[in-house]
């Protein structure tokens, strides 16, 4: 796989004038007032507009909504990562909403390594031509997540991964636990319909470490910094 630019954490780019205390007590307060106001952004959008459009001329079943896509958006913006892979891609609603946050934060070398099994839909119809080239960062990739990662033919290392292929308990499980190891430190874990089982609430469970006198979580052992659930969004930020 092509080398990619070095991953910082988000928060650590933040102004050098911050007390070490404040950027070391509070480091993930940003996230939410910075995930909301890019949400609200590409809310109030032309590309929200269009999007929902074409999702409606094309036929909105089993295709991610409008809370959800822009939830999404805000996540890849706050994140700024340069290798991004989604199972489930279908028709490109997720994936138009990722590219659009990666040409925004004019990320021209990050990739999107969007997985679609099926043979039955027409594999991100709804990206818009100036996203889905090549050189906009789409990487479109047709086959089981499962295959892909038999043969080694994924980054071993990537900044977000993005569930939204089988919502079965087991499938998703299963994701989470084969790309969670690749995430690098700061790196996103999301998954689309978390309400549909518990699949997502008892992995992360499975992420903390509590102290064994208070019960308390134990941060130095726990492997997420934070996470998170808005609409049928979750999230995780490995901590390695």
């Amino acid at each position: 796989m092509k080398k990619v630019p070095a991953f910082s954490l988000p928060w650590r780019r933040r102004s050098k004038k911050a007390s070490q205390k404040e950027s070391s007590a509070t480091p993930f307060y940003v996230i939410w007032d910075s995930v909301a106001r890019f949400a609200a952004e590409i809310r109030a959008s032309n590309f929200m507009a269009e999007m929902i459009r074409r999702r409606d001329a094309y036929g909105s079943e089993g295709v991610m909504g409008a809370p959800d896509c822009a939830t999404l958006y805000g996540l890849t913006r706050w994140l700024r990562p340069a290798v991004v892979v989604e199972s489930g891609g279908f028709i490109g609603m997720s994936s138009a909403f990722i590219l659009k946050a990666l040409a925004d934060e004019k990320l021209t070398t990050a990739r999107l390594y969007s997985i679609e099994w099926s043979e039955n839909c027409e594999q991100g119809a709804l990206i818009p031509d100036e996203l889905r080239s090549a050189s906009g960062g789409f990487v479109p990739l047709r086959g089981k997540v499962e295959d892909f990662l038999r043969r080694d033919q994924l980054p071993s290392s990537i900044d977000m991964f993005l569930h939204d292929s089988s919502h079965s308990y087991r499938h998703m499980f299963w994701e989470f636990q084969e790309f969670w190891p690749r995430l690098r430190d700061g790196g996103l874990l999301v998954s689309h319909d978390v309400q549909m089982n518990a699949a997502f609430p008892e992995f992360v469970a499975k992420t903390y470490a509590h102290d064994g006198k208070t019960g308390r979580r134990d941060a130095e052992r726990t492997s997420h910094y934070e996470w998170g659930r808005w609409g049928y969004i979750g999230f995780a930020i490995k901590k390695s």
